[in-house]
């Protein structure tokens, strides 16, 4: 993961403007089904901190949270966010060495960064830092189509010199239940679908894309404001100039709980 942090550079406060956060749902199921009293949240790829926020407000004060992040950039806009919590400490490191001691979490989450791992190693050092009886999740944001968006797609691949094939792309951002199923040391794995709605305006739409990496790829290519005019002209011929947009959102988590005799 390391290696990636770096292509976020810059793009840390339109993240944290422009990324959705998690309904609390999402996290107080994961916390219901936790068979151990270690209430230590852990945040991989916590980016500014939107994902981290959620959890915190999910879980409230009884919860110690920390946010591993290895991007400079991110990690900047995320120590800055959480300046005046104490409860919520910030480490430089990555999803496949933590530099967390063993045991010391009840629940490690992974919100829409899962497809920057490496999973093997990543699920060796989760099922390490979790105590017996902690949850392991995977959480994803995915937005419901629409007509602007999927003309924004079309944008990204027709100029993209390394996405030709988003589709392909978007499934690997969540493990197949399944396969969580059976990571070595885990058991009950489980999934659910939480649906929920925003309204953005169309430069706020554009302001979202533009927190993609997908996208940056192309803005490295032919520039941004080359970008920005071709995403305001699609809006415009969609007519989407004056009113807001809706969004429909689903957040899935996937999780599995570490077993409670016999562990890693």
């Amino acid at each position: 993961m390391r290696e990636e942090a770096d292509r976020f550079d810059g793009l840390a406060e339109s993240y944290e403007m422009h990324r959705p956060g998690y309904p609390a749902a999402a996290f107080q199921a994961l916390a219901a089904d936790l068979r151990c009293a270690t209430r230590v949240a852990v945040d991989v790829g916590a980016g500014p901190g939107n994902s981290t926020a959620s959890l915190r407000a999910a879980l409230g004060p009884d919860w110690r949270f920390i946010a591993v992040e290895p991007g400079r950039d991110m990690r900047r806009v995320l120590s800055r966010r959480f300046s005046a919590a104490p409860e919520v400490q910030v480490v430089d490191a990555t999803a496949e060495d933590m530099h967390l001691p063993k045991g010391v979490a009840g629940l490690v989450v992974a919100c829409t960064a899962f497809h920057w791992f490496d999973a093997p190693r990543f699920y060796a050092e989760a099922a390490r830092v979790l105590a017996p009886g902690g949850v392991l999740a995977i959480i994803r944001n995915r937005r419901k189509p629409l007509p602007v968006l999927q003309a924004f797609d079309r944008y990204i691949e027709e100029h993209s010199a390394e996405t030709k094939d988003l589709a392909r792309r978007e499934a690997r951002k969540e493990p197949v239940l399944r396969d969580l199923a059976k990571v070595p040391g885990f058991m009950a794995a489980r999934s659910c679908t939480y649906t929920w709605s925003s309204q953005v305006t169309a430069r706020g739409l554009i302001d979202l894309y533009l927190t993609r990496s997908t996208l940056w790829g192309v803005v490295r290519r032919v520039g941004l404001s080359r970008v920005m005019t071709d995403l305001t002209a699609i809006c415009a011929d969609l007519g989407l100039q004056d009113s807001p947009v809706g969004i429909d959102w689903e957040t899935t988590a996937k999780w599995a709980r570490k077993h409670t005799e016999g562990g890693i």
